[in-house]
């Protein structure tokens, strides 16, 4: 054997390695030039096959943005009668996950998908559509194709979405043939851009609650809050008139709310009290509100407020007035559209507002419950019964109260003759345990959970009973106050009153159109005061004047009748009657505020009679 030298051997390594070089290299390049080599007469299949991954990418990628960066949305979690939002906004048929929303038991949730995740459940959806690849006008033509199962990676891009499937392709027509493995596309969306921008401005709704901002400016523009109105009727808040109200403010001003940005012209006049700042966007954005969609307004306080002034011992006042004073709890979706004359990209939230206030501004790490920390602490479990008056079975929900707070517990369901709830509460001396259910009146039962452990409760069963009050009666207001229960209404406009078995004062006030004008009141009025200084320690004083304007006002309805009763109302008369008359004593009509005041003490003496048809 013939032996090669040292430099012979460093030449054949050399050379070995520029083989080896250029054989990596090769792969390559063929690799990336494959799809050009393909035959021209296989071509237009393959072309096919890229155009039909590319229109999955595209109804994936609308899914994706029309539902809220979902194509798979999370479990639904229905909504309750306390919190009626579920975990879903359907929106012109669709179900939109909300993002940010309170859970039925009253936690404030998030469902916010990643871009990771997304573009994990786009990769899905493109390998499971590809397969519905229809090549038959192919076959028909004398081409046989084959596809084994496809794997998809995306990346979603600002303005493109770039998918690469892994899935053999075979292709076979006449004398030619080919085989691609690997297969690339771009295409063109902003879905990454809008979904960017989406939670740019979700970070900022959880941290600067600017939607419940924006809600309390309507509550108080649209709804009784604080006030106290220069009037001698008496004032009558009814909830589905505020309700109506607040929810057409929420409809005429969500919809005008925008980012800063280029793609609106403010108009003449326009301070920009709608544009939210902080951002600078150059795509279009809406801001949706529905009055179809779940809304919550609770109001609490006073509905029927007498004005001050008509009392007794008080006309010398010379005026009437009338304070107030309501508490609302507003919860209701908007929903968040980023679009352009192609795409779009929409989520909704849920926007709080409790006692008043908006929600507490949350970080972007995480959430929490918006109930009391209190309520975190459930510690004792209680059982709770829920029947109507016969001891059937009612389902309802339960809250628990302690001190100003209440908590969200659950609602009792049906196990075998009963209406059950097993669960645990916080613990606390002399609480509440408050049931509501559909049809039946709001029911409370007083116990200590660090003690009890059981809540048997009666659920009042409401009927709808029609009224008269005979001729004569122009306007009346009618109130049952009930020791557990009480209704309010203003009649003929409202024909018909609910009512439930239990103990009423009743009383009737009968209204007529009035013309009395009380003028403007000018006076002066002067008090001693203590001086300054020594003088004043030593007990001197001096006197001090000051004006006193009160604005003349009309008196639009005056009392005419009207008297009191107390009656027990059965069950039995409410469920076998349909109406109930009242005969109600009447009045002068006053031309004075002295015959006014003497109108409302009349209807404190007289007395009325109730009678079930």
């Amino acid at each position: 054997m013939k032996i090669i030298g040292k430099k012979g051997q460093v030449t054949i390594f050399i050379i070995v390695a520029i083989v080896v070089v250029a054989a990596v290299l090769g792969y390559f390049a063929l690799q990336s030039s494959f799809v050009e080599s393909i035959p021209e007469d296989i071509r237009p299949v393959y072309d096919y096959y890229l155009s039909c991954v590319e229109d999955a990418v595209d109804r994936g990628a609308g899914i994706l943005g029309s539902r809220g960066g979902y194509i798979n949305v999370p479990d639904f979690e229905a909504g309750s009668l306390f919190m009626p939002q579920s975990s879903q906004l359907s929106f012109m048929g669709l179900a939109v996950p909300y993002w940010m929303y309170v859970s039925g038991n009253n936690i404030l949730r998030e469902q916010v998908p990643s871009k990771a995740e997304m573009e994990e459940q786009l990769g899905n959806y493109v390998a499971k559509e590809i397969m519905k690849c229809d090549f038959s006008d192919f076959e028909k033509s004398g081409y046989d194709v084959y596809l084994e199962g496809a794997t998809a990676s995306v990346s979603i891009n600002d303005l493109s979405i770039d998918v690469a499937v892994d899935e053999d392709l075979f292709i076979y027509y006449r004398d030619s043939s080919v085989k691609v493995a690997t297969h690339e596309v771009e295409v063109s969306s902003k879905l990454g851009k809008f979904y960017g921008m989406a939670m740019e401005v979700y970070n900022f709704e959880k941290s600067e609650v600017f939607l419940e901002e924006y809600a309390l400016d309507v509550m108080r523009l649209y709804a009784p809050v604080d006030g106290v109105d220069l009037t001698c009727d008496t004032k009558v808040f009814r909830d589905e008139e505020i309700r109506e109200d607040i929810v057409e403010g929420l409809v005429s001003n969500v919809a005008f709310l925008k980012l800063r940005g280029d793609y609106y012209d403010l108009g003449e006049g326009d301070k920009g009290y709608f544009v939210v700042d902080g951002f600078d966007v150059d795509e279009n954005v809406n801001f949706v509100y529905s009055s179809d969609w779940p809304t919550r307004i609770e109001i609490y306080g006073d509905k029927v407020v007498a004005p001050v002034g008509i009392q007794e011992g008080l006309g010398i006042l010379g005026f009437c007035y009338v304070p107030y004073h309501l508490i609302y709890d507003i919860n209701f979706p908007v929903l968040i559209q980023f679009y352009d004359d192609k795409e779009l990209f929409q989520f909704p939230v849920v926007v709080v507002i409790s006692k008043n206030q908006a929600r507490q501004a949350l970080n972007v790490a995480g959430f929490s419950s918006i109930e009391s920390e209190m309520c975190q602490y459930k510690n004792q479990k209680v059982s709770v019964y829920t029947y109507d008056l016969n001891l059937n079975p009612v389902e309802s929900r339960i809250q628990f109260k302690c001190l100003d707070e209440v908590c969200s517990i659950g609602e009792t369901s049906l196990v075998g003759n009963d209406a059950l709830l097993e669960d645990y509460f916080p613990q606390c001396l002399n609480g509440f345990v408050l049931a509501t259910a559909d049809g039946y009146a709001d029911s409370v039962y007083k116990i200590s959970t660090n003690e009890d452990s059981v809540a048997n409760i009666i659920m009042k069963k409401k009927y709808e009973i029609g009224l008269d009050l005979g001729g004569g009666v122009d306007s009346a207001l009618i109130n049952f106050d009930g020791l557990s229960y009480s209704a309010t209404v203003m009649y003929p406009e409202t024909g018909s009153i609910e009512l439930v078995e239990d103990y009423y004062n009743v009383s009737v006030y009968v209204y007529e159109n009035s013309s009395l004008k009380f003028e403007e009141i000018n006076k002066r009025e002067c008090v001693d005061v203590a001086d300054s200084g020594l003088t004043g320690f030593l007990g001197g004083t001096h006197e001090e004047c000051y004006d006193i304007v009160i604005p003349g006002f009309d008196i639009s309805n005056a009392v005419v009748g009207g008297g009191t009763s107390t009656e027990y109302v059965l069950e039995n008369d409410l469920s076998e009657a349909f109406e109930l008359n009242i005969n109600v004593p009447l009045f002068d009509a006053p031309t004075s505020l002295e015959e006014l005041q003497m109108n409302y003490e009349l209807v404190d003496a007289e007395k009325i009679y109730l009678e079930f048809e």
